[in-house]
């Protein structure tokens, strides 16, 4: 739900998930290396800020199988661009149909995210009291 709201998606360099992409023939190169390293590093990152906002009031694994749940829609579109089969047709489908339609360009789009993590930290810290 929250990809409804207007954000900047940073760009792959090997890995597509546009509408008709298909990953199958990706090659082990430095392009798919580096998309392998940023989702990654995105994630991690993700995972962290989680477990930082959420510890000790949950235990770590329920913070971090809330934060993959919340992750799954975009490998999902990976996975999907490899085999269009049900349920990932209707997955993507659903995906696509929530997705914000407004583009960003990266400045706003980091900060509009940055603003948007920061009232998310905040009203969680107050939850926490």
């Amino acid at each position: 739900m929250i990809d409804a709201i207007p954000h900047w998606d940073y760009p792959l360099q090997a890995i597509s998930v546009r509408k008709n992409a298909d990953n199958r023939l990706l090659k082990a190169d430095r392009r798919l290396w580096m998309d392998l390293l940023t989702i990654a590093t995105d994630a991690s990152t993700g995972f962290a800020v989680a477990i930082l906002l959420f510890y000790p009031s949950a235990p770590i694994w329920v913070i971090a199988l809330g934060a993959a749940a919340g992750m799954l829609p975009d490998p999902l579109q990976f996975v999907h661009s490899l085999y269009k089969r049900e349920p990932l047709v209707t997955l993507q489908r659903f995906h696509v149909w929530i997705h914000t339609k407004r583009k960003l360009n990266w400045q706003i789009g980091i900060v509009s995210q940055a603003a948007f993590a920061a009232l998310v930290a905040a009203t969680a810290l107050v939850a926490k009291q």
